[in-house]
């Protein structure tokens, strides 16, 4: 199977005949997710504290705190003696790419067009702000902006968009995926790797949630700390599952970054809220973990398939 033939390639093991790692594979393993544990925690708790004091994130802090992860792996490699060129950079194949930007649109749509059509919460489609904004993109402001401006702004944010949101995205996954998952699949099965590289992925955004502004905005901040961590952790699965496949880190920046993109700046503004809207949609709702948990069977079950 393609996960047993690569494992060792995958992973920095030595080239022997048992595929099981050896000892001294397993420490040095364990060492180096330490060590990248330890500096990523040193790193955000810099741009925390700056975000902590002030209660809120700008587009600086947000980009330092998100590249931090990123900054950790490779001072591991530097500190590690190991190239910063042997992290899986490879582009890949355009499939996995193509795949990892389209899944955030249909399963943002999984979740948006019920609370679309039934107006959960007391929502409803298109909030006259958002559609003002976005055919403003394209036309200028009007009172009265036209369907063909509306769309085309929704076009240009999910495609050139995609800029901005994998610039900061892509500090964070060469962290997770591009450095710490590799080092943990040394030493636990898949399923582990997944759903614990989900769990410290959650983990590190709590503080944001309970001490700055990313968060609902009303509501309660613990329930809202629960079901993002509920909606995150299953989606650990899905990022391995992209990254060990195509050998490459890149699909892992680019579901985040669309993931970012579609759910916080077109999914979610185009939502026009009732009074408990946010009980339902963007990272703090209920329906973000409902589909995360579907999506990480699925990919269970293909990484089963494809003997990882």
């Amino acid at each position: 199977m393609l996960g047993q033939l690569h494992y060792r390639e995958l992973t920095g093991m030595s080239n022997d005949n048992s595929l099981a790692p050896t000892p001294q594979e397993k420490s040095a393993a364990w060492r180096a997710f330490g060590l990248f544990m330890a500096l990523m925690l040193g790193l955000s708790c810099v741009f925390y504290a700056m975000m902590i004091s002030q209660g809120a994130m700008n587009m600086l802090t947000v980009t330092g705190i998100m590249w931090s992860p990123g900054l950790a792996a490779i001072l591991c490699c530097l500190i590690l003696k190991r190239p910063v060129a042997s992290l899986p950079w490879r582009w890949g194949a355009w499939k996995w790419n193509w795949q990892a930007y389209l899944l955030p649109v249909v399963y943002g749509l999984i979740m948006y067009l019920p609370v679309w059509l039934f107006g959960l919460g007391g929502s409803a489609f298109g909030d006259p702000d958002t559609l003002s904004g976005f055919a403003a993109i394209v036309a200028g402001p009007s009172e009265h902006p036209a369907t063909f401006a509306i769309i085309g702004g929704i076009i240009l944010t999910a495609t050139l968009g995609m800029a901005s949101s994998i610039s900061r995205a892509l500090g964070e996954e060469i962290g997770w995926r591009g450095f710490m998952i590799w080092e943990m699949r040394k030493v636990m099965p898949f399923w582990a790797v997944g759903l614990l590289s989900g769990l410290i992925w959650s983990l590190w955004h709590w503080p944001g949630i309970l001490f700055t502004d990313y968060n609902a905005g009303e509501g309660n901040q613990v329930l809202q700390m629960a079901l993002f961590t509920l909606g995150v952790m299953p989606m650990g699965v899905v990022y391995a599952w992209f990254v060990f496949r195509s050998k490459s880190l890149w699909p892992a920046a680019i579901l985040h970054a669309s993931h970012n993109l579609f759910l916080q700046r077109i999914y979610t503004p185009l939502t026009a809220r009732g009074e408990n809207t946010h009980f339902y949609i963007d990272e703090f709702g209920i329906l973000l973990p409902i589909v995360s948990v579907v999506l990480a069977v699925i990919f269970l079950f293909k990484a089963k398939k494809d003997g990882f």
